[in-house]
């Protein structure tokens, strides 16, 4: 009998320890379990994190480099913007005062500036010196008197002590303002008529020393010459001027100074009354005063017109009446006589008045002139 475990003809069995597997249950179980590709090994991991940090320094450089280059393109043009404007500046051109001089050899008449706005108390500039230069003489005949130029900004007048001193040490009548004003106001309070005051007009300029005051009848006539012809301008450099300017004028044109060579003495001049006019486009206005009584005085005094009043003029010169006044009012114990006429005895007082004015001004109660010439005393030499 053969032996169990050695058959030769039957089939050898499974071990027991080892399970068979069916192909096809094989591939299926293949298919669901997922298939991990295994790690890549040919990077190191400290290789791929300095490469995150290399891409990220790079992204952030590149920023900066965006940044600055906008920046600069800003800069570029603002400094091409600045360069064109300094380049369109206007250029200044040192003057050669060789070619000044000849221009100034043909600078226009008076007539031809453009006119300025009427400044009837001009205000004295203190960064100006307090001297007055005494200009370089020239013919100006006698009420024909034009004072020098008015700088852009007037200078301020020396204060001097006495109409004499300021006779002596300026050349503008401006130096006896004060003085001045307080005459033109006791005239008016004597007679109102005699000093009436000129209303502005668009073509009417006065030089900044002009009193815009006239007689009544002078005023009215020289508003109907203006307002005829309201497309020419009239510069007046010469109105109302009182004793105590007259009397400035009158001792420059004896010393040949301030460029004065002729000049009638105080109480003579038309100017005094009001009734004289000094202008400075004589051609283009003269047929129009004329027709208006105003009377030319010809090539002698070129600038002057008097005007034709049939008003009579009171006894003695309103001016000087209304100095004398202010004299006696303010020197009660060395009176003169208020007459009108400029003797000596007012011509002494006048030397040593204040150009400023009294410390008691115009007053409009009347004055005896009886008790005046009792009072009067001999001049003081």
């Amino acid at each position: 009998m053969p032996d169990d475990g050695a058959d030769g003809n039957s089939s050898s069995e499974p071990d027991n320890d080892v399970e068979s597997v069916n192909p096809t249950q094989a591939d299926t179980v293949a298919r669901i379990e997922p298939r991990v590709s295994p790690p890549d090994t040919s990077q190191p991991r400290g290789s791929r994190r300095r490469l995150r940090l290399s891409r990220r320094t790079a992204g952030i450089s590149l920023a900066f480099v965006a940044i600055f280059a906008i920046l600069g393109v800003d800069i570029f043009f603002i400094a091409k913007g600045t360069s064109q404007k300094t380049a369109n500046a206007p250029q200044i051109t040192p003057v050669n005062p060789s070619s000044t001089e000849a221009a100034s050899s043909n600078a226009p008449a008076p007539s031809d500036f453009a006119p300025a706005a009427m400044n009837l108390s001009p205000e004295p500039s203190a960064s100006s010196p307090t001297a007055i230069d005494e200009p370089p003489a020239s013919a100006f005949p006698e009420d024909g008197f034009e004072e020098e130029p008015e700088p852009s900004k007037p200078a301020r007048p020396k204060h001097f002590g006495t109409v004499q001193q300021a006779a002596a040490g300026s050349c503008s009548t401006a130096s006896v303002d004060g003085l001045s004003r307080q005459i033109i106001d006791q005239v008016r309070c004597a007679d109102v008529k005699a000093f009436v005051l000129l209303p502005p007009r668009s073509n009417l300029v006065l030089e900044s020393h002009t009193f815009p005051y006239l007689e009544s009848a002078a005023r009215d006539h020289l508003l109907r010459v203006l307002d005829a012809h309201r497309n020419k301008t009239m510069r007046i450099h010469s109105a109302l001027r009182t004793v105590a300017q007259q009397y400035l004028v009158w001792r420059w044109a004896s010393g040949r100074r301030c460029g004065v060579q002729m000049a009638t003495a105080p109480g003579d001049s038309n100017h005094e009354t009001g009734r004289a006019l000094d202008i400075a486009n004589v051609a283009e206005w003269r047929p129009a005063l004329e027709a208006e009584d105003f009377h030319w005085l010809g090539a002698s005094d070129n600038v002057h017109f008097d005007f034709k009043s049939h008003r009579a003029l009171p006894q003695g010169a309103p001016d000087i009446l209304a100095f004398q006044r202010l004299w006696n009012r303010n020197h009660p114990e060395d009176r003169i006589a208020e007459s009108g006429r400029y003797d000596s005895n007012t011509e002494q007082r006048l030397k040593k008045s204040p150009p400023a004015g009294f410390s008691v001004g115009a007053s409009c109660a009347k004055a005896t002139r009886a008790s005046a010439a009792k009072s009067e005393k001999p001049a003081r030499h």
